[in-house]
């Protein structure tokens, strides 16, 4: 289902009222776009903690197996997990009050609601990446562990590329 809609479905008298009295519809709806807004970001930001727990669970692993030669890479990966999962669960909310430092008017709020689903597919994609190096890292294959290894990285920072660009456009560059 879509989080817009479940949103709107769980509205309280409260704001239901709101959308009835003037001057309040447009902020009732913003209020709304903003906090589909965030429960996809923190659904995404869940997604990467799972990841980066698996690759902790995976490096562990790899050290009691005595394979040392990818866990400099895996060091790489744990820690743009980290930097990125704090970026998305932290990420502008497009607050509009008085003196907000970045003003976001509704139909970009939706812009960036659509933008922010794909990232909910990005993050299933990097969460369903770690399996293949996890069986890698069980077979003892350091080749294999290495393949994982780079395949990983390069999905770790094209979710890093996609979440600047969204931040970009949250700036108001390219909105």
């Amino acid at each position: 289902m879509d989080v817009r809609q479940r949103i709107t479905e769980s509205r309280g008298p409260l704001q239901r009222l709101q959308l009835l009295l003037p001057g309040f519809h447009g902020y009732r709806q913003g209020e709304d776009s903003r906090m589909a807004d965030e429960l996809l970001r923190v659904q995404v930001a869940d997604k990467v903690h799972g990841s980066l727990a698996a690759v902790q669970g995976i490096r562990q692993s790899l050290t009691q197996a005595n394979q040392f030669g990818s866990l400099n890479d895996l060091a790489y990966i744990l820690t743009d997990l980290q930097t990125l999962e704090g970026q998305i669960r932290h990420a502008e909310q497009g607050y509009s009050g008085i003196a907000a430092a970045v003003r976001i008017g509704a139909s970009q709020l939706d812009q960036l609601y659509e933008y922010d689903y794909g990232f909910v597919m990005a993050g299933d994609q990097l969460r369903a990446a770690v399996a293949p190096l996890q069986a890698a890292a069980s077979s003892n294959d350091a080749a294999a562990v290495r393949t994982e290894v780079d395949r990983l990285r390069g999905l770790v920072q094209q979710l890093k590329s996609a979440f600047q660009s969204r931040m970009t456009t949250v700036e108001g560059i390219r909105v």
